[in-house]
């Protein structure tokens, strides 16, 4: 019988590359292909800076995975646009809301990266 090295649980075979109780990777080959799915940090705040700055707010989001999120951020991001158009000082509204998403996706990846390492899956 083979067990977890983390929880001692039962696993199904030697070749097992997580723990059906813990969800914990087995091998170092499991450990390697976590590393390959998780998302650089910085990555996803330039891609969210540098398009946001162009109109295109939500396209970190949609790096990390968060499309759904990443399509409203974006049609939120045009409506403030097209308001700033007619009333500019909503420019500023614009603004914060660009550091934000920013500020939003850093969180997201953080939280997308340590759940990968901890459960062995994507969380969405």
């Amino acid at each position: 019988m083979v067990y977890c090295r983390n929880c001692g649980g039962d696993l199904p075979s030697e070749n097992s590359s997580f723990c059906p109780v813990c969800g914990k990777p087995q091998n170092n080959a499991s450990a390697v292909t976590m590393a390959a799915q998780t998302k650089n940090a910085g990555t996803a705040i330039v891609i969210a800076l540098i398009a946001g700055i162009l109109g295109f707010n939500g396209i970190g989001h949609m790096y990390i995975g968060k499309i759904g999120k990443g399509i409203v951020l974006l049609v939120v991001g045009w409506i403030i646009i097209a308001l700033t158009i007619v009333f500019v000082p909503i420019g500023i509204v614009y603004i914060i809301f660009w550091i934000w998403q920013a500020y939003d996706v850093n969180l997201k990846t953080k939280y997308y990266n340590n759940f990968i390492l901890n459960n062995g899956k994507t969380p969405w």
